[in-house]
C-alpha cells in the first residue's frame, strides 16, 4: 500500500537531547523521549584543539628530485625567486612565482594540474605586501571559459602552524578601506566568477597574519570543491582590525575545515551568496569579531564544536542573512556576547533554514532571534528546527537521531628519514608495503599495479602525496587495534580483517564484503562508497564531508550499519542519493544534492529511501532538480511517500530547489 504525504504544521520543536557542552539548561521546552543508541558521544570541548603537528619531508620528495614537494625557500626552476622567511624581506614575488608555475601547468594541460605540487612553507615569517595569486588576467577570461574556471589543486603545507607564518606588512597600500576588501592569500583570481573544476585544494598547518593598520584586509579568500581541506590553520589580526578572516566569495565550495582559529576582524567567516556551497567546520574558534563571528548569506554550512568568544565587542556569534541559507549548528559554546544582541540571528522568517542542537550561550540577550523575535529566549538551544519536522509514520518522536560521534583517531607523521618507505626506492609497491616501515609514501602522480596490494598490520599510514593507484586495490590483510590511514590518494580499498580505516582527502571505493564490525572515519572523500558493502551490520561510519557522483543505483547506503554524515554533496543523474535498510541507522547533518538531469517523475528514484530502518536528515537540493519523491519510507508492508512539494522552497533565488528541515523515521520495535 502506498500513501502520499503532505506536510502539516506541527510547530517548532525544541527538545532536550542531553548536555555535551557545559552550560545552563534554561530555554528548553517540549521535552520528548525517543530510542537512545547504546553508545554515547565521548565528552569533548568545542573549539580549535591546537593540534599542531610538525611536518617535514625527505629530500627525495622535492620537485628537483622528481617528487611533488616545492619548497618555497628552494624553488625548482632558475626563474623562481626563493622566499626568505626572515620577517624582513618582501616574499610576495616568491609566492607569486609559485602561483605562476601552477597557472602554467593548468594552461598547458587544458584545465588540470596533473603534477599536484605541494607548496611547502618551512618555519619562518614570510613578509608580503600584496595579494598572493598568479600574475596577469584570470585563466578563465577566454571566450571558452568566460571566468567560469580557474586553477585547482592548490596545496600549501606549513611545517608548523605556530612557526610558519605569512604576515602582511603593517599599513600596506590597498588594505586601508574596509569597504574594498582585499585578500592576503587567494585561491582564485579576483576576476573568477565560478570554478567548476574539482578543487582538491589543501591548506594545512600555517598562519596568516594581517599585521597592523590594515582594516580592509582579508586573510584568506578560500575556494575548493571535492576533497578540499583547511586544517590546523589560523587567521589573525594583530590590532583587531581587518575585514574578514576567511572569505567564501567564489563557488563551488565544499570541504572539511577542522582545527581553525580566526582572531579579530569585523567578520570572522563570511560565506557570500553562491548556489554551490556547503563547507563543514568542526573544532572552530572565533575570537573578538566586531560585527559577527560568522555571516552566512548563501548556500549551506555545517558547524560543530564551535567556540565563539566575543568578549571584546559583544558581536553576534552566527548571523544568517539572505535567501536560501541552510545551516546546521551542533555541540557549540557561544559566549562573551552583549545583552543587546542574540547569539544566533536569522534575518528572515522564510527562505532560511536552521537546525541547531546542543548549543550553550552566555552573555547574550537571547540564544536565538528570528526576524526580530526571540525564538529561544533562554541561554541554551537543546534542539531547534526552523520549520516543522517531518515524520511519515504515526507515533514517531519529532527529534533527530543524535547518533554518538567519535573523533577521527590521530595517526603520527612519523620520522620521514627513518620510518618512511618511498615506493620508488623499492622493486614494487608490494615490496615497499612489506618493508616493515609504518609509512608508505608515493612519489609520482600515477602508479599501475597488476593485482591487489596486501597491507600488513605494520603499515600505519599510506601517504599518497596526491597519487592514483590503478590496476588493483589495497587489501587490509591483517587485524590490528591501530587504525590505518590512507591520505591524499585515489585508490580502492577492501577490508578483509578486523582493522579500522581512516580515509582523508581520498577517493576510491572502500568495501567491507565480509561484514566485519569495523569503523570507518572519512574526511573529504569522493566516490568511495561501495553499495551494500559500505556500511554493514555492526559497522560504524563517521563521514565528515563526503562527495558521491556515481551516476546510477544507490549512492550512499547504510546496509544495517550506523552512518553519521556531517556535510555532503551528491551529483545525481537519476541515482538514489541515500538508502538506509536492514535495520541500519542514518543521520545526515547538512549538505546538498545536485540533480544534473531530470528523468520523468515516475522514473525518478527518491532522494532518501528508509526501508524498515532509522533515519534523520537535514539537507537541501540544488541545480533545480526536483527529486519529485523526496522521502520514501517502507514500514510493515506499507509505503509512505513525501513529495518535494511537502517541503519549504529555498527562496526566490533558488526557485524549484527545496530544503528538508528535518526528516525523522524510527524503526518499529
Amino acid at each position: 500500500m502506498t500513501r502520499s504525504f503532505k506536510l502539516v504544521a506541527v510547530g517548532i520543536s525544541l527538545l532536550s537531547v542531553g548536555a555535551l557542552v557545559a552550560g545552563t539548561r534554561r530555554g528548553s521546552a517540549r521535552a520528548a523521549t525517543s530510542p537512545r543508541p547504546p553508545e554515547r558521544t565521548p565528552s569533548f570541548r568545542p573549539g580549535d584543539r591546537g593540534l599542531d603537528p610538525d611536518l617535514t619531508f625527505p629530500e627525495s620528495l622535492l620537485v628537483q628530485n622528481g617528487g611533488p614537494v616545492l619548497n618555497l625557500k628552494r624553488p625548482p626552476e632558475p626563474w623562481m625567486r626563493p622566499a626568505k622567511g626572515d620577517g624582513q624581506t618582501d616574499d610576495t614575488d616568491a609566492f607569486r612565482d609559485a602561483y605562476d608555475l601552477l597557472k602554467r601547468e593548468f594552461v598547458k594541460h587544458g584545465g588540470w594540474n596533473p603534477d599536484s605540487y605541494y607548496l611547502y612553507l618551512p618555519n619562518g615569517v614570510y613578509k608580503v605586501t600584496d595579494t598572493l595569486i598568479y600574475r596577469g588576467k584570470t585563466v578563465g577570461a577566454s571566450p571558452t571559459w568566460n571566468g567560469q574556471f580557474d586553477i585547482n589543486h592548490i596545496r600549501f603545507i606549513g611545517q608548523n602552524r605556530r612557526k610558519a607564518i605569512i604576515r602582511l606588512a603593517d599599513h600596506s597600500p590597498g588594505y586601508g578601506d574596509p569597504a574594498k576588501p582585499k585578500s592576503v592569500m587567494a585561491l582564485q583570481h579576483p576576476d573568477t566568477i565560478f570554478n567548476n573544476v574539482p578543487g582538491g585544494n589543501w591548506l594545512r598547518n600555517f598562519t596568516i597574519s594581517i599585521g597592523k593598520g590594515n582594516p580592509g584586509a582579508v586573510a584568506l579568500t578560500m575556494q575548493g570543491a571535492n576533497q578540499t581541506d583547511l586544517s590546523h590553520f589560523t587567521a589573525r589580526s594583530e590590532d583587531g582590525a581587518g575585514r574578514y578572516g576567511i572569505w567564501f566569495k567564489i563557488g563551488s565550495i565544499q570541504g572539511y575545515y577542522s582545527d581553525v582559529t580566526v582572531a579579530g576582524f569585523d567578520i570572522g567567516i563570511f560565506d557570500e551568496v553562491n548556489p554551490e556551497g556547503d563547507p563543514a567546520f568542526e573544532y572552530l574558534t572565533l575570537k573578538n569579531q566586531k560585527v559577527a563571528g560568522i555571516l552566512h548569506t548563501g548556500g549551506g554550512m555545517s558547524l560543530r564544536g564551535v567556540l565563539s568568544d566575543q568578549s571584546a565587542h559583544g558581536a553576534t556569534a552566527l548571523k544568517l542573512d539572505g535567501s536560501g541559507v541552510q545551516t546546521v549548528l551542533l555541540d557549540s559554546a557561544l559566549k562573551g556576547g552583549s545583552p543587546k544582541r542574540p547569539a544566533v540571528e536569522m534575518t528572515r522568517r522564510d527562505e532560511q533554514c536552521l537546525f541547531a542542537r546542543n548549543v550553550a550561550t552566555l552573555g547574550y540577550g537571547h540564544a536565538l532571534v528570528r526576524e526580530g523575535h526571540a525564538e529561544v529566549s533562554g541561554a541554551r538551544i537543546e534542539e531547534y528546527v526552523s520549520s516543522p519536522p517531518l515524520a511519515l509514520s504515526p507515533g514517531q518522536p519529532l527529534r533527530s537521531l543524535s547518533l554518538p560521534v567519535r573523533d577521527t583517531p590521530r595517526v603520527p607523521w612519523f620520522n620521514p628519514e627513518t620510518q618512511w618507505a618511498i615506493v620508488d626506492e623499492y622493486p614494487s609497491v608490494q615490496a615497499a608495503i612489506a618493508s616493515g616501515k609504518p609509512v608508505i609514501c608515493f612519489k609520482k602522480s600515477r602508479y599501475r599495479v597488476n593485482g591487489d596490494i596486501r597491507v600488513p598490520a605494520s603499515v600505519r599510514f599510506i601517504n599518497g602525496m596526491a597519487s592514483t593507484l590503478e590496476g588493483g586495490e589495497f587489501v587490509v590483510a591483517e587485524a590490528s587495534r591501530e587504525p590505518i590511514l590512507v591520505q591524499d590518494m585515489i585508490a580502492r580499498l577492501r577490508i578483509d580483517s578486523r582493522r579500522d580505516v581512516i580515509q582523508r582527502c581520498a577517493g576510491g571505493a572502500v568495501s567491507n564484503p565480509k561484514g566485519l564490525p569495523v569503523t570507518l572515519w572519512l574526511e573529504n572523500v569522493n566516490d568511495n562508497t561501495s553499495g551494500d558493502d559500505f556500511c554493514r551490520p555492526g559497522q560504524r561510519v563517521y563521514a565528515r564531508q563526503i562527495d558521491i557522483e556515481y551516476g546510477q543505483g544507490s549512492q550512499i547506503v547504510a546496509n544495517g550499519g550506523t552512518l553519521w554524515i556531517f556535510g555532503f554533496k551528491t551529483e545525481n543523474m537519476g541515482a538514489n542519493p541515500f538508502t538506509v535498510k536492514n535495520g541500519g541507522s542514518l543521520e545526515v547533518l547538512g549538505g546538498y544534492c545536485n540533480q544534473t538531469n531530470r528523468p520523468e517523475p515516475e522514473k525518478q528514484n527518491p532522494l532518501l529511501l528508509n526501508d524498515q530502518s532509522n533515519a534523520s536528515a537535514t539537507l537541501f537540493t540544488n541545480l533545480g532538480g526536483p527529486f519529485v519523491k523526496a522521502v520514501v519510507e517502507q514500514r510493515g508492508g506499507e509505503t509512505q511517500i513525501a513529495p518535494n512539494t511537502a517541503f519549504p522552497r529555498r527562496g526566490s533565488v533558488y526557485r524549484t530547489d527545496y530544503v528538508i528541515p528535518l526528516y525523522v523515521g524510527y524503526r518499529r520495535k
